[in-house]
């Protein structure tokens, strides 16, 4: 579980699971009144697979 807070007064606005935020969220806090914006948290970016000396790859190839 992660607790979700306030971005200006830190307030705990609620807990949540992994993925528990699927579309974009608009949270006003109790506290203070802020509306805090969250988005889902975007996968990370997958590594980019070397081309092999093989490989055709434009111009740009060295071999």
């Amino acid at each position: 579980m992660e607790n979700i807070r306030c971005g200006h007064c830190r307030a705990l606005l609620f807990k949540a699971g992994p993925g528990a935020v699927a579309a974009a969220i608009e949270i006003k806090c109790r506290r203070c009144g802020t509306l805090n914006h969250l988005r889902p948290q975007e996968p990370a970016p997958e590594s980019r697979e070397l081309h092999s000396r093989n490989d055709p790859c434009g111009s740009t190839c060295q071999t």
